[in-house]
């Protein structure tokens, strides 16, 4: 994957979420966001295939996956707003 692209969810309210990498096959960093486009957790490095659940541990209305280690690599942290 490409740092220039990801992958970005959009839910009709902010709530709490949980996302899991089943049918992944590569590391991923999943970033939560509230309704405000700021960035509320990370989920850092996923491990690819695993079926543990990644909460949000906030209400989030947007979540956005990109490779693992993305945020480390631009320096992207909670508190940070995001723009699309």
């Amino acid at each position: 994957l490409a740092d220039s692209v990801g992958m970005l969810f959009v839910f009709d309210n902010a709530t709490p979420q949980s996302f899991w990498m089943k049918n992944t096959m590569i590391s991923l960093d999943i970033i939560y966001v509230d309704q405000n486009k700021k960035i509320i957790s990370i989920q850092k490095n996923a491990k690819p295939y695993s079926e543990e659940n990644l909460p949000s541990y906030g209400n989030a209305q947007y979540v956005v996956e990109v490779n693992g280690g993305y945020c480390d690599k631009y320096g992207i942290g909670i508190g940070d707003s995001i723009a699309f």
